[in-house]
């Protein structure tokens, strides 16, 4: 056994780093308790059905010695919701902080790190406004008192997306698919899905990208419906407030954001930090969680602050940050690459590092407004993920077997193929009790299989997958093809089409606020070069 080993995920603290991390915990304690704000804190472990709300793989899993189902904590908000309905303290306004913990779920191998600290506060009582007010102040505050320069408030609000397609007359699926494609910034789906709505409003044709400058030129042609006025007449409240007392804090609107958390009701306010791609903080209304004891609801906002954005931005060094950092592209090499530099020269982009690459793996564009890094196709999620890509092209099998933390934006029509379920030309399926089905792509094979309703035994396999069925190893295989070449040279036949396969356009969320004007102008570009020609925009 290893003594040294750390579990995955986590990291030791140590020395002048640690010693930053105290300061910047004391500073903030000290400003809450003369602010008068109550301390609490609850237990790093929670009883599961604290967190029901949160789906299984998100959170830690423990068993207490009587074989109760346990979490680590993932969010401090909930544990204080418990802590209020036990104790019943909800009677009149009460302001609340905690400094703490949380735990999250990492991609495995990733290189994230699964606990983060953080500090927040809850108002609990308060049904006006002023609360949303009164916490982007505290955190503007806390902002400003570190030092951190270049803070753009975002506003958005959990009822948004539901109120403005109440206006069209939707079946339910549509409806949720609609949500769906605009919370992830998916403008392929999205195309798809707005030709089945007649007379679908102008203002709202670039609805996943309606963020920055674009939603806030939607958001005044919006106001027409009586419920979003009033959301966004709020909006105007918190900007002018924010002018006014944070000159230099730029405030900006997320027509299309997803709620950061299920239990949020109304007014979301996050705190990007655009040099650093990441959020210092972010919150949210939730006038649903609290109850009294005659199960009378209890109004509620609460805001988090990241203590290792903070921590991040005290150590680097800002004389060194370049007003234009480039856009950095992270393409999978070999076909991907190839097909999709012309698509990408028709947008605007300057490729011509790209065509004598030589053995070189990072190009710069001469403007340095776009930086090209070549990977492996499955090395692509990681370093978009990671932060070190802003933009990632690479195609959608690879896509499918990796967790997303990402928006995945739009299909580039290249390298088109598909997944097939294919077999020996006997195969008879409902003979066969269990099937045994080998593929490269075991996570979407599962998925295809529990669609079915139907169990299987998968078997991975890194080489060729056709040899599966033709060795006895497999009684058929779910793999790609193009032309169908290879399946028939080895004597198998197509029994099911699984799925499209093409190369993908995705962005990491950060680079997606952080240059917006830039990235949301290729996006469109691009967007009108691959769509069918009857619907290319002029």
């Amino acid at each position: 056994m290893n003594k040294k080993m750390l579990a995955a995920g986590s990291r030791d603290q140590y020395g002048e780093t640690l010693k930053e991390k105290q300061e910047i915990e004391q500073t903030i304690i000290n400003v809450l308790n003369n602010q008068g704000y109550i301390p609490v804190s609850t237990p790093l472990i929670e009883q599961e059905s604290v967190f029901d709300q949160y789906q299984e793989k998100k959170v830690f899993h423990l068993f207490d010695h009587m074989g109760e189902k346990l979490v680590l904590r993932p969010d401090l908000t909930l544990p204080i919701a418990r802590f209020l309905a036990a104790n019943q303290t909800t009677s009149t306004v009460t302001r609340l902080y905690y400094l703490g913990d949380v735990f999250h779920q990492i991609v495995n191998l990733s290189g994230d790190y699964n606990q983060e600290t953080q500090a927040g506060i809850e108002i609990i009582g308060e049904q006006s406004f002023e609360a949303e007010i009164e916490a982007l102040e505290t955190m503007l505050a806390f902002a400003q008192r570190f030092g951190i320069v270049d803070v753009q408030v975002v506003l958005s609000d959990a009822r948004l997306i539901d109120l403005i397609l109440e206006q069209f007359d939707l079946d339910d699926q549509i409806r949720s698919e609609m949500k769906q494609a605009i919370e992830e910034k998916n403008i392929s789906r999205f195309e798809q899905l707005k030709t089945q709505i007649p007379d679908f409003p102008a203002e709202l044709a670039d609805w996943p990208l309606a963020f920055g400058e674009n939603g806030e030129s939607a958001m005044e042609k919006l106001r027409r419906i009586p419920a979003v006025k009033e959301i966004m007449d709020d909006w105007v409240r918190l900007a002018d407030y924010t002018h006014r007392h944070y000159p230099d804090v730029a405030v900006t609107v997320d027509l299309a954001a997803v709620s950061p958390q299920p239990y949020y009701t109304g007014t979301i306010i996050r705190g990007f930090v655009p040099s650093l791609g990441d959020y210092l903080f972010s919150g949210g209304r939730y006038d649903r969680l609290l109850s009294k004891a005659d199960q009378e609801t209890v109004p509620a906002m609460g805001m988090a602050l990241k203590v290792e954005t903070v921590l991040a931005d005290r150590q680097r060094d800002l004389s060194s940050l370049s007003a234009q950092d480039p856009i950095v592209v992270v393409l999978a090499k070999g076909r991907v690459e190839q097909d999709v530099r012309p698509l990408l020269k028709k947008a605007g982009v300057d490729t011509s590092q790209l065509d004598n690459p030589a053995r070189k793996l990072v190009f710069d564009t001469a403007d340095n407004r776009y930086r090209f890094i070549l990977v492996k196709a499955n090395d692509v999620v990681k370093y978009l993920d990671q932060g070190i890509g802003d933009v990632g092209i690479v195609g959608s099998d690879t896509i499918a077997e990796q967790e997303q933390n990402h928006y995945d934006v739009l299909d580039l029509q290249t390298g088109k193929a598909e997944f097939v379920l294919a077999a020996c030309e006997d195969f008879e399926p409902e003979k066969i009790s269990r099937l045994r089905i080998a593929t490269k792509y075991p996570k979407l094979a599962s998925q295809y299989f529990h669609d079915q309703g139907e169990d299987v035994e998968l078997i991975k396999l890194e080489g060729s997958v056709e040899l599966g069925p033709i060795t006895g190893l497999a009684d058929a295989i779910i793999d790609i093809t193009q032309t169908g070449r290879t399946l028939v040279e080895n004597h198998l036949q197509i029994f099911d089409r699984v799925g499209p396969v093409a190369t993908h356009f995705l962005v990491r969320k950060g680079s997606l606020l952080q240059y917006q004007d830039e990235l949301t102008t290729v996006i469109k570009r691009l967007a009108n070069l691959v769509a069918p020609k009857e619907e290319v925009k002029e």
